[in-house]
């Protein structure tokens, strides 16, 4: 005999079905929205930080060759920043960076890539995250992608390099 509070407690084949069609359309929802702030933040890219040539959002890889940042694009083609001052350090490697600090006007920007990241598998160019240096004096740092401000403790604790090989701190 089954009670009221097993049957409640216990899912049926047809409940658990509707949960998990459910999960996938919140999932395909919140994948379009990341997919669309993504956009959004490579725009952003592109008018403070252009290109020689193309888009931020058609970039498959950055990669820092000597002094220089190169975007590469899918078919093969490579493009340095416009103002290739913007490009100040990174985190990492050169070939594979785990980060890129560029600034403009005195404020940093930082692309964080991570392929494995929850953003990062989905994005083309790894880029899991851009993060926005927004007060110098409170060391206030804001996240495009999530919307949130960034502990600046979290920034205390990567290891920058300029690009002339020299240790890099966030101002």
């Amino acid at each position: 005999m089954t009670t009221l509070a097993q049957q409640h407690s216990t899912p049926s084949q047809s409940h658990t079905a509707w949960m998990a069609t459910e999960l996938s359309v919140i999932t395909e929802l919140n994948q379009r929205h990341v997919k669309q702030v993504m956009d959004y933040s490579k725009g952003f890219l592109d008018k403070t930080f252009p290109l020689q040539s193309g888009s931020h959002k058609d970039v498959c890889s950055y990669v820092v060759y000597y002094q220089q940042l190169l975007a590469f694009f899918a078919d093969g083609t490579t493009s340095g920043l416009q103002s290739p001052a913007q490009f100040v350090a990174l985190s990492g490697h050169r070939e594979a960076p785990n980060s890129i600090v560029l600034n403009n006007n005195g404020r940093h920007v930082e692309l964080i890539l991570n392929r494995s990241g929850i953003n990062g598998c989905q994005d083309k160019a790894s880029i899991d995250d851009i993060q926005l240096q927004t007060s110098e004096p409170d060391c206030v740092w804001f996240s495009m992608i999530s919307g949130r401000q960034v502990s600046c403790v979290h920034k205390g604790n990567k290891q920058f390099t300029c690009k002339d090989g020299l240790p890099y701190q966030l101002a």
